[in-house]
């Protein structure tokens, strides 16, 4: 397989291309560089929601450098761009140059044209998030606020047009302990991801991967969704104990019904 990567430079992106090369040479990676790990909050909003929004992204970038530590970039060629110009023509151009069978998404803005046509089919994303019950933006805190992080999860699927909403390949869910914070459970979401990705990659070599259609049921979040008031549920109400509160039955939730590859 000529596998080639797109995504992004924050640690988890970053860890989970260098998990599959550890296995799989990666023969180039186009890179965005992303936002500020620690936005800053926006102005006019209450001293509550200020020290939520502060303390929420502080503890995102703890619980990445404890998970993901210090990540080099991938050992490969690599085309470093930005949200403005991924879906370029230098874009494409490299990647003819690499002429990939395989390519993998994690952590980039959304693939547009002329980029989208320049991909093979073999192409799949990792959405951090369960599609299609949560589609788009901050999907890994999307069910946090409606209480029921156990659907916490990550979607492997094919990509089109519409965002995070083709075909699906696999999905996982991490492990939960009493005391993970919502960001303890994103990382794992990741890490999970990328040793299944492994095991996807080494099937792949041997027989099509199986592919699921999507419903049309669930949201697509925008960014423009989130508000800092939004963390008065996680940090206010809850504490950040809501995967604790879960364990021990304090919130009712539905069990995920998970898209798995390797079951018949």
């Amino acid at each position: 397989m000529n596998i080639l990567w797109i995504g992004g430079n924050h640690p988890r992106h970053l860890y989970y291309i260098n998990k599959i090369q550890e296995k799989f040479p990666i023969a180039g990676s186009v890179i965005e560089f992303r936002e500020n790990m620690l936005p800053t909050p926006p102005e006019g909003i209450t001293s509550i929601d200020k020290e939520n929004f502060i303390r929420h992204f502080k503890n995102r970038d703890l619980a990445e450098k404890k998970y993901f530590m210090e990540q080099a970039m991938p050992d490969c060629p690599i085309l470093k761009t930005s949200r403005a110009d991924l879906n370029s023509k230098t874009t494409v151009n490299f990647i003819k140059e690499i002429n990939p069978d395989m390519v993998l998404i994690f952590g980039c803005y959304l693939i547009k044209e002329p980029l989208y046509s320049a991909l093979p089919a073999n192409t799949i994303n990792l959405h951090a998030g369960l599609s299609p019950r949560y589609r788009g933006s901050a999907t890994l805190f999307w069910p946090f606020y409606f209480l029921e992080p156990n659907y916490a999860g990550a979607t492997f699927h094919y990509i089109i047009a519409e965002p995070d909403a083709g075909d699906i390949i696999h999905q996982v869910t991490p492990d939960l302990e009493k005391n993970d914070g919502i960001h303890d459970v994103a990382c794992k979401v990741i890490i999970k991801s990328a040793e299944e990705m492994l095991k996807l990659l080494d099937m792949a070599r041997h027989k099509k991967l199986k592919s699921f259609k999507q419903k049309a049921t669930g949201k697509n979040f925008l960014t423009t969704d989130f508000k800092p008031e939004h963390l008065r549920i996680i940090y206010n109400i809850y504490n950040d104990d809501m995967v604790k509160c879960y364990l021990e039955g304090k919130l009712k939730s539905t069990t995920p019904k998970l898209k798995n590859q390797f079951t018949s």
